[in-house]
């Protein structure tokens, strides 16, 4: 017998402070574990800390400033492993806590692997430093580019596979309560990485292209994912419910203090 399913409305506040922090997550693993977390493995260090001004205190050889730009990626790609990790074998992880797992690993990829498809063609950003002036320097930048779109449609396509597994059900019903997960957390995460790059040491050109780029641009996937919820009918009576958690929202509430306050004047070392 089939279960009739209802349509659930998650909680939009709860969705607001979960990717708040999940946003968080993505820029202080690019750029402060990932960059000034390799700086200091090649035996230097950031000047400052910050969510987009990450100076280096000394300069160091090119192979070595590699390191620190490989740094950066790796960091969010490791981060979404261990997201997609714990999604898998946590099973009876809340509603919420869910949630914030598939969207930190999910943001993580997408900066991630756009971000290495992006670099070579627009010729700015790490992909493009690691093979800028290299003999068929052209060549390369086709090879680095395809591979990163084809590390973005794996992304993607885990990304659509975890969600459709978070969610519980497909058809209409489901498309609708993927959009209300993603939209307000692709607009939530975006504002509060531009307002914190507001405060940036950074000529503030540079630091609303790195922040809005890296937000509205290089996560913009979240807005595909709904439409690719595979549109088959389900019995299943589980029921995605994400309802409003005070905690969260507290959690939320403080790390925009500290991300947009703190990090985005930046902190000298």
């Amino acid at each position: 017998m089939s279960v009739e399913l209802r349509e659930p409305s998650p909680d939009r506040l709860t969705i607001i402070a979960i990717a708040v922090i999940a946003y968080a997550v993505l820029y202080i693993s690019h750029e402060i574990v990932g960059h000034c977390g390799m700086a200091v493995v090649v035996g230097t260090k950031c000047k400052v800390i910050s969510s987009t001004n990450i100076p280096l205190a000394a300069m160091v050889t090119n192979s070595k400033y590699n390191v620190i730009v490989i740094g950066g990626s790796l960091a969010n790609f490791i981060a979404a492993f261990v997201c997609f990790a714990v999604l898998r074998r946590w099973k009876t992880t809340k509603p919420a806590t869910r949630y914030f797992l598939w969207l930190t690993m999910s943001v993580n990829l997408f900066l991630a692997s756009t971000y290495i498809a992006v670099a070579p063609i627009i010729q700015y950003g790490d992909s493009y430093i690691l093979i800028r002036d290299l003999p068929n320097e052209l060549l390369l930048r086709i090879l680095v580019a395809s591979l990163g779109a084809i590390m973005c449609w794996f992304s993607i396509r885990l990304a659509r596979d975890e969600l459709g597994k978070l969610i519980g059900f497909g058809g209409r019903a489901g498309q609708t309560v993927a959009w209300k997960l993603v939209v307000p957390a692709y607009i939530a995460g975006g504002l509060v990485t531009v307002s914190s790059a507001f405060f940036s040491q950074l000529e503030q050109r540079l630091a609303q292209f790195q922040a809005a780029g890296g937000t509205f641009g290089l996560t913009a996937w979240l807005l595909l994912l709904p439409l690719l919820i595979q549109n088959s009918a389900t019995t299943s009576s589980y029921i995605f419910a994400l309802a409003r958690s005070v905690g969260w929202i507290v959690a939320g509430g403080i790390t925009v203090l500290i991300f947009v306050g703190v990090l985005g004047r930046g902190i000298s070392l």
